[in-house]
Parts: C-alpha cells; structure tokens; sequence
C-alpha cells in the first residue's frame, strides 16, 4: 500500500506524463492500472564520454543528444563504477557496486555469481511491463552470453566489431576483438590477424549495426505503441549502440563533418607526478588494432586519426539515437515516456599517455547522463549532483510509481527523483567507483577530489593511496596524497563507510585466495598438483603468470582444465568428465607432452606446446586469478570451494 503522500506525488507525476485518460472509468480495472504507467526508453551508448555538444565540447557535432538534452535534465557529475564494458552495465541493470557483487570482469557470469538476481527489466516486467533489448545492453563477449532472463522476449543482438573494407581484416579473416566478442578461438586470441583501428567507407548507416539497431527499435517502437492502444501495455525498450566503441568503423560522411586539424589533442601526456604504478596503463584493448603496436607510445598522425575516429564515431551514433527520438515524438509518446541515455564509461584519448578505459582517472570514469522525464524535469536543466549508474534503476523505479528495488543483489544506488524535480537538492556528496588489477583500487569523488586506494585486501602497509585536485589541477599532472594530508584523511573516512569489498567480504570460508611464493618455471618441466574440495568446482584452482605466459588449473563447470600460455597463446587440455567431491588434480607440462590426471587417472593428454620460455610477471595466486589472466578465462576468477593444498615441481629434463 502507498502512504497517501507517495499517492499524490505519483498521480501528479503521471498527470505530468499525460497517461491519465478522462474515460479512465471505463477500462477495466487492471488495464486501468497499466495505463498510470510511463514507458522506458533506455538508451545505452558504448565509450561514450562527455564529448557532446550540450556538455560543452564545442568540437563534438551532436545535434540530436543536444536535442534531447534540451529536453531532459543533463548530470555533469556523473560516474560509472568501474570502466570497463561488463562489470559497468552489470552496475546499471543490478543497481549494485562491483565491490559488492564481485562482478568485476568482461566475462562475469550475472547468474553464477548471483543467480536469484532480479534485473532492472526483469522488476520492470515483474509490475506489467513488456521489456525488450536490442544492441549491446549486457556485455555479449569475452566468454559471456549476456543475461536471456532479464527480457520479455529474445534479445535483438548485432555485432559490436564490424568491418565493411576487405582490408580492415586481412581480406575478411576473423580479427582478435571480432573473435572476442563473438565467443569465438578464446584461447588463441594472438594467432589471429588484428583489425583496423578506424575506417571509413562510402556507406549506408545501416551498413554499421547501429543504424540496424537503430531500425529495428523504431519498429519496436511502433509495435509498443499499437499494444499501447490496445490494451495499454507499457514498454521498457533497452537500446544499446556501440559506437564510438573501437573501431572507429562509420560511414564516410560522419567523419567529413569534422577536420581533423581543429580537433583537440591531449593537453598532458604525461603520467602524474608521484602516481601510484599500479594504476597506470599504455594502451592495453587498443593494441589488438592495427597499425597500434603493443607497448608503444601512440602519437603523430596514428593519434590525430584515432581522435579523429573517436569524434567521427560519435557524431555517426548521435544521428541513429536523432532517429529514435524522432520515431517517439512522431508516434505521440514522448510525452508517456521517460527515456535515459547513458554512456557506459568514458575513454582515454591520449591524456596521460592512455588510450580506452580500465583506469580510475576522471577521463575514463566521468559519463554522460541524460533523463527526460515528462512532468517530473525541467526540459533544458542540468545538476551539479554527483551521481553514479547504480542511481538508474532506484530512480526509474520511482518515476514510474514502483515500490524501492530490494534485490536480493545488493541495491546500492539511491534515487535521484528530489534531484530531477529540483536540480540544486543534494542527496550524496561524492560518488564511488573501484577499478581492479592486481590491487583493487577504489576510489570517492567530490566536488573537487577523488581519493584512489589501491589495496589487497590483506597487508595495510602494502595500501597506496593517490590524491587528485580537480579545482586547482584539472589535468591530474600530480599526485597530492603527501601534500594535502588532512583532506587525505577526510577522504579516507568517506571511503572506510564502505562496506568491506567482495573480494575480502564475500571470499568462500572454505577457501580464501592468497598470493604465494612464486617458483622459477621458465625453460622447466613441471610438475603441478593441488588437492581441493567443492560439491560445484568452478574457477581457478591456482595459477602462474598472465597476458603472454604463464599456466593455471581450473574448472569450468565441474570439468577440469590445465592451460599453458607461451607468447600470448593459449594450449589447453579438458577433462570429458564433470567431478565433484574431494579431489586431487596432476598437470604436467613436458617437451613432449600436456596432461591432466583426476584421482590418479589420466583424463586429458596431448602433444606440448613446448615449455614456457621466460618467467611470468604476475605471481603465484591460489584460489583465484586476477585480472590478467594465465589462461583462457576471464579474470578475475575465483575458485568455488576449498583449496586444501598445492605444490609446484621441476621435473628432470
């Protein structure tokens, strides 16, 4: 039952939306109730940052976000949770921080970790509404399938990397991040050709998924709006576009709009002064591109062009959104529906020297976030209201007169509704978001700083901290942690609110994950066992190294696993045969042969890749890998159930 206040809050808000009919009398009662209900249009944009014209960048050519920003409430201090594609839309449909979910990398699996989850369409379903998903809205790639549960109907998916140039791929062969995000050679990802990083052809928009994604929700749109008539149905329609996600692919006219002289290029290439190591990237997902080479500092005319791409691709994906909206107002419901654009997290273009996300710097972490909510925001308003993806589901929620989202995932945001009716109200004074590599880094931002701690979770003297200075440094040219110790410890007090993070929290009892002394493998026949208990073994047992060598024995599902990685690719030996129970697992790794042996019988056994040639840079891990990972999965990866014991041996050559 609604308190008589939220009541008529909510029959103000609706009568707002206009979806209060006069002949309300004479529908059924349970029609009646649908129709109090306004539509959703999500609309999700993949690397998008602030680089639009209505956040101020005077060289973004974006006349249709600007248009519906004119209409909307535009959040110029808003923040993803982490930045990176998954774990930042797990945060926006869960309404849960990463650090409470342990839902950390590309390939997380939603229903594994957290299997009773109830997503933000699967709520909206839940009170009557048809949900439906079209584009990139979960994260589709990187051994993950998305979330099926979470809609109404099957999900309308289209590719996230796409050529049209035969030259772009080597003359169409399958490039690393087609393979990636089509779930395809995972464990050979670096025996395949890299794709261009940009390119543009004389082409359709439709030649591109966005502008079929585009067409496929304006016939969505015109599907909803029949069943609204009919039976007053409403939708919630997730749309997902990935450009300006790399590579930079989009027609011909969206990158002859702009001049790549005029176009900005960093202002600070440098890493900041006294920066903490363990937060710092190169180049990273872009280096699986063409011409960009792995370690190498990206400048001259390489640089300008990818801007150049970046700011093309932007202007291509702000067009297919204009047809949209344009679709929505043409069918007369824009004024019973509340629509969202969202970017997942922003992009590095050079600053600092880096290039994508995966950091905790402002230029990845600051989005764009837009709400037009008919009756409820002011058309052309903005805040100052430091705001985070959690904040969505509470806040569409409420709009829509539904009760607060309890989970059972952990609901961290907090709805931003007394903000949408009154721009100047304030209901938080920063925002969080965590990034994870061999420490997590966790981070609060203010109006004016952000305070990065980068910990394992274990050994408090190991902690790190970085202190960055928005008002007086903008660029993030130093680290001010040693000058500006009393706001470093203000700072530290909002952070230490938090809950403990996932992965100190939530770790399995039975088996906690630990670091371990790392023995010398390189040219050396091994000898690797471990003895473990679990009733539904999944994850990693132990592991030795990352992105170019390295092994690991795991599970994946019940089967056991023994990968090697030399040189970046991956060799693997599966069991055919789920086990459970208590178990003890012998790999071993020769000139001649890679095998794996349960319970003392050999359940997999091939010809070796060799031995591992040099001594990987990431340690020994029990129960878990981190975020580089030794083998064909994605990390981070823990081990479900118990590591009783492990030991690592040279054989004799």
């Amino acid at each position: 039952m609604f308190r008589k206040q939220t009541l008529f809050v909510f029959l103000l808000a609706v009568i707002g939306l206009g979806i209060i009919r006069s002949d309300a009398d004479e529908i059924p009662s349970s029609t009646a109730a649908k129709a109090a209900k306004p539509n959703i249009l999500l609309i999700l944009v993949d690397d998008l940052k602030p680089a639009i014209g209505s956040y101020g960048d005077t060289n973004a050519i974006t006349p249709n976000i600007d248009k519906l920003a004119s209409r909307s409430m535009r959040f110029d201090k808003a923040y993803c949770n982490q930045a990176v594609c998954a774990p930042s839309r797990f945060t926006l449909l869960l309404g849960s921080h990463s650090t409470s979910t342990g839902l950390y990398g590309l390939g997380s699996q939603l229903r594994k970790v957290i299997p009773n989850a109830v997503t933000l369409p699967q709520y909206f379903a839940q009170h009557g509404y048809r949900t439906e998903s079209l584009g990139k809205v979960f994260h589709i790639g990187h051994g993950n399938i998305g979330d099926p549960e979470s809609f109404s109907v099957p999900h309308f998916e289209d590719k996230v990397i796409e050529y049209v140039s035969a030259e772009s791929t080597d003359g169409g062969k399958l490039t690393r991040e087609e393979a990636y995000f089509t779930n395809q050679k995972l464990a050979q990802i670096r025996s395949l050709p890299k794709g261009a990083a940009y390119e543009s052809p004389d082409v359709t928009d439709e030649s591109y998924a966005d502008g079929r994604v585009a067409e496929e929700t304006i016939r969505r749109l015109n599907a909803a709006k029949r069943r609204r008539e009919k039976d007053q149905t409403p939708f919630f329609i997730a749309a997902g576009f990935v450009r300006p996600h790399l590579p930079f692919s989009a027609p011909k006219k969206y990158w002859d709009m702009h001049d790549p002289k005029t176009l900005p290029m960093p202002k600070f290439e440098k890493h900041p002064a006294d920066a903490v190591k363990m937060g710092l990237k190169l180049n990273g997902e872009i280096a699986n591109y063409k011409p960009v080479e792995r370690g190498k500092q990206i400048d001259g005319d390489l640089k300008r062009n990818l801007i150049h791409g970046y700011y093309a691709s932007t202007s291509f994906v702000d067009t297919q959104i204009g047809k949209v909206i344009a679709e929505l107002d043409r069918l007369e419901m824009s004024n019973e529906t509340i629509v969202v654009l969202w970017g997942d997290h922003g992009f590095h273009l050079g600053d600092h020297r880096f290039w994508t996300k995966h950091s905790n710097y402002e230029q990845a972490n600051r989005i764009p976030i837009l709400i037009h909510a008919p009756g409820v925001t002011k058309p052309g308003s903005s805040t100052g209201q430091l705001t985070e993806s959690v904040d969505i589901f509470p806040t569409l929620a409420e709009l829509c007169g539904l009760p607060t989202p309890t989970g059972p995932q952990p609901i961290d945001g907090k709805s931003l509704v007394p903000v949408l009716k009154s721009p100047s109200t304030r209901i938080r004074d920063h925002a969080f978001h965590c990034y994870p590599k061999q420490k997590l880094g966790r981070a609060i931002r203010t109006d004016r700083y952000r305070l990065v701690e980068w910990s394992n979770g274990k050994d408090d003297k190991s902690i790190e901290y970085e202190l960055f200075d928005y008002r007086d440094d903008p660029l993030e040219t130093k680290n001010h942690a040693k000058l500006y110790p009393d706001v470093l410890e203000k700072m530290k007090s909002i952070l230490n609110r938090y809950p403990t993070p996932y992965s100190k929290a939530k770790q399995n009892q039975k088996s906690t994950p630990r670091k371990a002394l790392s023995p010398k493998i390189a040219n050396r026949p091994l000898e690797i066992s471990a003895k473990v208990d679990s009733k539904k073994p999944n994850g990693v047992v132990l592991a030795q190294g990352g992105r170019e060598h390295g092994y690991a024995i795991h599970f994946i599902d019940g089967l056991a696993a023994f990968d090697v990685r030399i040189n970046g690719t991956v060799t693997r030996v599966l069991a055919k045969d789920k086990v459970s129970g208590r178990l003890e697992i012998l790999a071993t790794l020769t000139k001649q042969h890679q095998t794996l042996s349960i319970n003392g019988i050999e359940v997999a056994k091939r010809i070796s890749p060799g031995l591992i040639p040099v001594e990987p840079k990431d340690e020994l891990s029990i129960g878990f890998d981190d975020l580089s990972a030794a083998g064909a999965y994605e990390a981070p990866n823990r081990f479900l159930g118990k590591v009783i014991s492990t030991q690592v041996k040279q054989l004799l050559n």
